[in-house]
């Protein structure tokens, strides 16, 4: 069990560079909100990085 937590705790840690690294949006999920206000939240998202210029294409 401490073998598998240190290993999601690290795949963790490199997927939060990655996305840094990138300049993706990154959106905490376990804060309590309803599905309705998460779904909100990523959209938001998504429609900020395409106002910065990010095709939907991904090119």
């Amino acid at each position: 069990m401490d073998k598998f937590l240190a290993r999601t705790e690290r795949y963790q840690a490199l997927m939060i560079d990655a996305i840094d690294r990138l300049g993706l949006a990154r959106i905490d999920a376990g804060g309590g909100q309803s599905a309705g206000e998460l779904a909100d939240t990523v959209l938001a998202a998504v429609d900020a990085q395409t106002a910065l210029g990010r095709s939907s294409t991904g090119r």
